[in-house]
């Protein structure tokens, strides 16, 4: 069924809400005594045994080209999502989300460094401004110098998850199926979570409380991996790019507002001014000053 452009728009929305709503879910792991090695093992396998489920036919038809690219994301995703739920230990949803956004200045960053593609100049005004909001965020204005090692653990899986879209953008949207990607990112998390799960947090196996963790665990591995895919992967052919990112770019937003609701996060102006200055940041990042529009980075 065809969709309109505004039906496409809120569909999007309601996938950005469910991303958002990751940090949550990520936390609610984290309280239940999960570490990370094993919050991916079991949110890998969770992932694989949807994927063979749902798209075995998919998976069948695999090339090798497939196969090299999701295992390369994989590991990059692995990365990514081991320092994020790391740093969920000392920092709060809402600062993770806002300072994993961070991924749209360093996107660039990364191709200039690795790819030797030049940036343009208004990342110039939006470093700054991103640098300002996470500075006022954690905290670390003024004389209370309240940094949180998960506030710079989160920083540094924004890295990875800058890298994962470029790898996205520049390999794994030639792959047959995307399916097929998402099934192997999966498997690698199997592979490097669960050696990690066994050896240096073995000892915590006993402690965790399965069933408050394997809820949301599932949540994230089925429902916001594969359905939340799914639906932006159909929404997406309906809209324009522009819509289409803007709508995405305010994950932070709607995780704010689930933490704040919840009780994980206080309404502070630190939180939102701090929030509001990271997004004008990243708002810059998607404005094309020459035409004078917004449009998606390339």
């Amino acid at each position: 069924m065809k969709l309109s452009k505004t039906a496409a728009n809120l569909l999007l929305v309601f996938v950005t809400i469910l991303w958002g709503s990751t940090y949550i879910f990520n936390k609610m792991v984290v309280n239940a005594g999960m570490q990370s090695g094993t919050i991916n093992a079991v949110r890998g396998a969770m992932c694989v045994a949807g994927g063979i489920i749902l798209f075995h036919r998919q998976l069948k038809q695999a090339t090798r080209f497939d196969i090299k690219v999701g295992l390369i994301v994989g590991l990059i995703n692995f990365c990514g999502y081991y320092l994020r739920t790391l740093g969920l230990r000392s920092t709060t949803p809402a600062k993770s989300s806002f300072i994993t956004v961070t991924y749209v200045i360093l996107t660039p960053i990364i191709l200039w460094i690795f790819w030797h593609e030049r940036p343009q100049l208004k990342i110039i005004f939006a470093i700054p401004l991103s640098l300002a909001g996470m500075a006022i965020l954690t905290g670390i204005t003024g004389s209370s110098w309240s940094l949180r090692p998960g506030d710079l653990i989160t920083f540094f899986s924004a890295f990875f998850w800058a890298l994962q879209i470029i790898i996205f953008g520049k390999y794994a949207s030639r792959a047959s199926s995307p399916w097929i990607i998402i099934t192997l990112i999966g498997v690698v998390q199997v592979i490097c979570g669960t050696p990690l799960a066994l050896t240096t947090e073995r000892a915590s196996l006993t402690h965790i409380h399965w069933l408050q963790a394997l809820l949301p665990l599932a949540i994230i591995a089925v429902v916001i991996t594969f359905v939340a895919r799914g639906i932006q992967i159909r929404a997406q052919k309906y809209t324009d790019a522009t819509s289409a990112s803007l709508i995405l770019m305010s994950e932070s937003f709607f995780a704010t507002v689930i933490s704040v609701f919840l009780g994980y996060d206080q309404l502070s102006l630190r939180l939102v001014i701090g929030g509001l200055l990271i997004i004008i940041a990243n708002v810059i990042m998607q404005f094309n000053f020459r035409k004078s529009k917004l449009r998606v980075q390339d």
